[in-house]
This record gives structure tokens, C-alpha cells and sequence, in this order.
């Protein structure tokens, strides 16, 4: 059972996400905030699995507010400015909702929670892969080299930029890894940190060790699995 705790300074945007919520099996609202303060209370007190975090409500440092807490949940962000999405995700969101947002949308997020991926409910068949490119373009000098989405072996975050990993050598993005991640398939790209996204075509192995999961690449590079991420990973797990 996940539990979820929804801070928002409008009831309204509270009441949407608990009623979404409510009766869907596999998870349960513990709580509501209004202000930051009630916040850092609430999920010291509750301990919950998930935080729904509208950005109006620390201000200016609304993504520092949970670092005041004890208790470190996993972090949906909401809020009304699309450019608040790539610093939600350079702080380990796990997911950013843009209002006004849908049902649909709400259902990605839960589904991020527990590392399924999106289903479309009319076929039954995973909708993961359906609209994403098979080859993408990339700088190269002066050019723009075509490369296959299969050939990327890993990306990883250099600041705002990105360094694409692919059989071909490597390439700077000037785009954030939280914008990339958006346009990369889910069914084969998954984020398992901060500041990694993988292709799990080519993850060779995994091990753990004190307490962390690492991806073993085809290549020998070794990638840690960030704590807020396990479960992309556990669900692939027989």
C-alpha cells in the first residue's frame, strides 16, 4: 500500500488528486497541507511513501522545503509553469504535473509510483512505445548526425546540458535530462537517477552492495541506482 500526502495552498487542487485517488487499489491518502510549515509536520508525522508538492508553496524554495523534513518521500511536483518542470526533475522528482492536468495524467503518475508502465485501457496492450522516434538527431561539429534510439547505450546530466552516450561516441545535448527523458521511450529508456537515464537493452547485469543497487553496462560501466528509482528497477525483477 502506498500512502500519499497532497500539499497544495488550493483545496480545490487537493480535493481533485484525493478523489482520483480514493478507491484505486494499491494506495491511500494519509493527509492534506496548506502551508509549508504544516508540511514538514505532516510528513515527519506520517511517514508517507509519496508527497503530491505544488511549487506555490514554498515560494522561491519550494523545491529545499522537503529537505527540512526528516522523513524523505518520493516527490510528485505540481504546478501552473511549464519552465518548473526541468528543476523539479534535476531535484529527483518523480514526476511533474502541469495544471490543469487530467486523469489521465494522474494515472501516469501513480503508475511512475509503482514502476508499471502506462497501459492503454481500450487494447490492453502497453502504449509505452506508441508515438516515440526510432532515430533522433544530434550536434556534431557543424552537422546534425541521425542515430538510432537503440544505439544510445546511456545519458547522462552535465549540468544543463546532457552527454549521450551512443555506439558512435558520445555527444553533447544542450537540452536538461528531465526535457530528454520526455521524449524517450519509457518501455526502453528509464531514469535511474538524478542524473542517468538508461537503455535497459543494454544493461548487462545488476548487483548490489552496502545497501545500493548498481547497473553493470554492456560496456563496464557501472551506474548507481538512486533510492527514489528502485522501483523502476524492481519491477523488472522476476
Amino acid at each position: 500500500m502506498n500512502t500519499i500526502l497532497i500539499a497544495d495552498p488550493e483545496p480545490a487542487c487537493r480535493r481533485q488528486i484525493r478523489q482520483h485517488i480514493v478507491g484505486r487499489p494499491g494506495f491511500r491518502v494519509v493527509g492534506e497541507c496548506g502551508t509549508p510549515n504544516e508540511t514538514v509536520r505532516c510528513v515527519n508525522t506520517f511517514e508517507p511513501d509519496v508527497l503530491f508538492l505544488d511549487i506555490q508553496l514554498g515560494g522561491d524554495r519550494a523545491f529545499d522545503l522537503i529537505r527540512q523534513a526528516d522523513h524523505l518521500p518520493k516527490i510528485i511536483f505540481t504546478g501552473c509553469c511549464e519552465s518548473h518542470a526541468l528543476q523539479a526533475f534535476d531535484h529527483e522528482a518523480l514526476d511533474y504535473l502541469l495544471k490543469p492536468y487530467g486523469a489521465a495524467r494522474l494515472d501516469a503518475a501513480l503508475q511512475k509510483v509503482t514502476g508499471k508502465p502506462a497501459v492503454d485501457v481500450m487494447s490492453g496492450n502497453a502504449a509505452a512505445s506508441v508515438g516515440y522516434r526510432k532515430h533522433l538527431f544530434v550536434e556534431d561539429g557543424g552537422h546534425l548526425r541521425r542515430i538510432a534510439a537503440n544505439d544510445i547505450r546511456y545519458l547522462k546530466a552535465a549540468g544543463d546540458y546532457t552527454v549521450v552516450y551512443t555506439d558512435c561516441g558520445e555527444f553533447l545535448s544542450s537540452s536538461g535530462i528531465g526535457c530528454i527523458e520526455r521524449k524517450m521511450d519509457p518501455a526502453l529508456f528509464i531514469r535511474v537517477h538524478r542524473s542517468f537515464i538508461v537503455n535497459m537493452e543494454r544493461v548487462d547485469s545488476c548487483y548490489r552492495d552496502i545497501g545500493k543497487l548498481y547497473l553493470v553496462m554492456e560496456n563496464g560501466q557501472e551506474i548507481s541506482v538512486g533510492k527514489h528509482y528502485l522501483n523502476h528497477i524492481k519491477s523488472l525483477i522476476l
